[in-house]
Parts: C-alpha cells; structure tokens; sequence
C-alpha cells in the first residue's frame, strides 16, 4: 500500500515537474505561503509588543495600529488558508470546488474590506495627531470604538451582498472562489472602494506633508521628524498601490479584448501578498516605540570614559568683596 502512494506521488511530482506552468503555479503559491507567513509572524509581534509596552493605559494611536495590524493579520490567515489549498490543487492536478471555497471568499473579502478601512482610520489619526493636535478629535475611547463597530458592520455587510449576489465565483485557473471579470458588476465595485480607500490615505498623507513642509524653522526637529516618518509611509503606499495597478491592467485588457489572461488572478493574489506583507513590515519599523525597543542606539560604554583628575590642594579659597545674590556662595580658583 505504502509503495502505491509512493509511485502515485513520484507520478505527479513527475507530472509536475514536465508541465512549466503547473511548476510555475506551485512557485507562486510557495512565494504566496512563505508571504502570508511572514506577515502574520510580524503583525502578531506588533500586537504583543504594544500590549507588553503600553500596559495598563493604552493610547487610542495605539489602539488604532493595533486595530491596522490584527485587520492585516487575518486577511493574511486567510490567503495563507487559500493558498494552502492553490498548493495542494496544483501538486496534485486536483481541479475541484470544494463546500468551503465560498465561506473562504466571503472572509478573505470581509477582511480585506475591514483592512482597508483600518487603514484609512490610521491615515486619519496620524493627520489628527500631526495638524489637529491641538483640537479634542477623536480622543475617547468610546469615540474609537463606535469607529470600529462602523467599520466591523460595513465589512460583514458587503461581504453578505458580495455572497448573496453570487459576486464570489469559484475560478478554476487559480483554484479559489474569488471576485472575477465574470462578475463585472461586484468586479467594478471593489475596486471602486479600493481606488477610494487608496484616494483618502493619499491624499491624508499629501497634505500632511504639505503642513510639515510649512512649519516655522523654530519647529526643525518636528519637520525633521515627520518627514522621516512620511518616507517611510511613501513605501507603505507603494505597497498598497501595486496589487491595484494590476487590476487596473485587467480591467482595461477585459474592456479591449473581452478576456484576461488565465494566469491573472493567481498572480493578483501573488502581489496582494507581497502588498500586505510590505504594509504590516512598514508599520511596524515606523512606529516609535517599536524602534526604540528592537533598535536600540549604541549605547556609550561609560568604564572606557576617562576623568580628568583635579587635586583640591591645588585650589585656593577666597572670599568675594561684593558677594554674589545667594548667600554663602564661595569661589574656587
């Protein structure tokens, strides 16, 4: 029995192996797996490290990152879920829809949908914090949690229409249930919302360089500070906007020829996981706390620091004609 699996497995390692394309889809799911995985291990460190640092008072910033981070975490879960099952299809020429492949497609697009508004809501504390600061906005925690409950239902809502519309359709080139050009409608409208969410963190993010490029030079450290951080969000954009030019592609080669090629969705899936995983990396290198906890500045070695010595035979006591204000003050030469 033992030898029969073998053979069977030899034989589609073979098969495999002898089909570029069917070896070029186990790479990409790897890559996707490997992402995944990677995103999850520093989006659960971030959360961690926040509640280790931050205990017992939490700052509603940091709520928020935590809030981005854990949105980023799931929607990782569940490409690391759909990419596991891509994988196991692949390797074994297995092409089949399975009774959980709609129930995965309308979670991966809850969350991403939630992620997106996560991030949004992040874009807009960092303006309150930057511009705002001196304005009571958005400093409750009760404030922060009707935010979240907005966003939580908006998700669950759209991903139920995503569903009850029959918007997630099972692709057999990549394996999963996910929103195609074959469904135009639901097609367009993600990728409206997406277009919009990436709209407002630009534009948040613009003006708040354009407000820290016309600081006074007395606030340089200020300027000098949130330009540093603003580079560092210029990636976090960066990393968000690549999955969207993708589609952006797709979009306008469906409206040309009518088709997309059938390769396209196993590589949007690629660079959504290369997208998130750039995201929660960004988040967590440029926040404070975290670099000051895992890069710490050389510290100065003070047994290697030598001290002049002065003698106090040397030193010759006077007393002062016109004392100085304070009483009892004595002069040492």
């Amino acid at each position: 029995m033992s030898e029969e699996i073998l053979t069977v497995s030899s034989t589609n390692f073979s098969r495999n192996i002898s089909n570029s394309y069917q070896l070029w889809y186990v790479i990409n799911d790897s890559l996707m797996i490997t992402g995944n995985l990677i995103g999850i291990f520093v989006g659960i460190l971030f959360i961690i490290t926040m509640i280790r640092l931050d205990h017992p008072t939490y700052s509603v910033s940091n709520l928020i990152a935590c809030n981005t981070s854990l949105s980023i975490v799931l929607t990782s879960i569940m490409m690391l879920i759909n990419a596991c099952y891509a994988l196991k299809s692949d390797f074994y020429g297995l092409n089949h829809f399975d009774s959980f492949c709609i129930f995965r497609g309308m979670f991966l697009n809850i969350f991403s949908i939630y992620m997106y508004m996560s991030l949004c809501l992040k874009a807009f504390n960092r303006l309150r914090c930057i511009v705002y600061h001196t304005k009571p906005i958005f400093k409750s925690y009760r404030c922060l949690i009707i935010i979240l409950s907005l966003n939580i239902l908006t998700a669950i809502f759209v991903g139920l229409f995503l569903v009850l519309t029959n918007g997630i359709v099972y692709d057999a080139n990549s394996y999963l249930c996910l929103i195609t050009n074959t469904k135009p409608f639901h097609f367009i409208f993600i990728l409206i919302f997406y277009y919009i969410s990436i709209l407002f963190i630009t534009s948040v993010y613009l003006y708040i360089l354009y407000y820290v490029l016309h600081l006074p030079l007395l606030e340089r450290f200020r300027r000098k500070r949130q330009l540093a951080l603003l580079r560092r969000i210029l990636f976090l954009l960066i990393m968000l906007i690549i999955p969207g030019l993708f589609s952006t592609f797709l979009v306008i080669q469906w409206i040309l020829y009518g088709s997309v090629p059938f390769y396209s969705f196993k590589i949007r899936t690629l660079l959504d996981t290369i997208g998130y995983t750039g995201s929660i990396i960004t988040i967590f290198i440029s926040h404070t706390k975290l670099r000051r906890q895992y890069y710490t500045s050389k510290k100065l070695n003070v047994n290697r620091v030598v001290l002049k010595k002065y003698h106090i035979d040397k030193c010759e006591l006077m007393v002062l004609k016109n004392p100085l204000p304070s009483p009892n003050k004595l002069l040492y030469t």
